[in-house]
């Protein structure tokens, strides 16, 4: 890279919110959108404090000089005919990805609220327990775990789902309290081919004291289980049951139990 050369980053997340990366080196875009293509998030400090933050879109854009916000101009303006050559970088990033690295799809419905009642901080945690959970069972099977659980507007949301269901050797669906998004996405996997492991519990989260209730044809393949800790027993059975097929993108269908 030239001395003079600089890449600008915009990063779109989910709710219409966009932040900026700005004066990179070629090296340093290499390592976000590796991240990207990888989880789904970046690491990144806005306001002062390093997070990660789940992102649906990069844009790169390649500058003579750095960007300099004091001087009143705004990134747009310095950007623009600018050409995004994200796909660049997204090309030589899929490569540099190591091959033996899995992706799994986590179809989980988003229920409760972080900060809203106690009982509403009750069921988000409950969902969110399961999934680093199952992370960690995954994280066994050298594979990455994607869940999208934030706010996209509706065309973004979907066009990601597909996107991170057909990028994923097979798909693990919770249908615990399930939506009529959580049978999309399992139908969206079906008919790519891409194994589904279901699962769920016995009762309710929402109302403990209620069993759950699965739909359509699948109730007789779901792997039902009573805490957390049969949960994961019950995916790693299966996984090693069936690791030939399900770590690899065949044009098959089974079933699996």
């Amino acid at each position: 890279m030239r001395t003079d050369e600089y890449f600008q980053i915009i990063a779109n997340l989910p709710g219409s919110s966009t932040k900026t990366i700005i004066n990179k080196s070629e090296a340093q875009v290499m390592e976000y959108v590796i991240s990207f293509l990888s989880s789904g998030t970046i690491r990144e400090s806005w306001g002062g404090k390093a997070n990660s933050y789940q992102v649906y879109e990069l844009r790169i854009y390649k500058t003579k000089g750095k960007y300099n916000k004091n001087e009143g101009k705004k990134i747009d303006t310095f950007l623009k005919g600018k050409q995004n050559i994200y796909y660049l970088f997204e090309k030589r990033a899929n490569q540099l990805i190591k091959k033996d690295e899995h992706r799994v799809f986590i179809v989980m419905p988003i229920q409760g609220k972080e900060f809203g009642s106690q009982n509403e901080q009750r069921i988000y945690k409950e969902f969110d327990n399961r999934f680093l959970k199952i992370k960690e069972v995954m994280s066994e099977y050298n594979a990455v775990t994607i869940r999208i659980d934030k706010e996209y507007p509706l065309d973004q949301l979907v066009s990601r789902i597909k996107q991170e269901i057909e990028l994923s050797e097979f798909v693990i669906a919770d249908l615990t309290e399930e939506r009529p998004s959580c049978y999309f996405e399992c139908g969206y996997a079906e008919a790519l081919k891409r194994k589904v492991i279901y699962i769920a519990s016995e009762y309710g989260i929402i109302d403990t004291t209620k069993k759950t209730q699965i739909h359509f044809d699948i109730h007789m393949n779901v792997n039902l289980f009573s805490n957390i800790d049969e949960m994961c027993k019950k995916i790693k059975a299966v996984i090693d049951k069936n690791s030939d097929v399900l770590f690899k993108k065949e044009e098959v269908t089974i079933t699996l139990v």
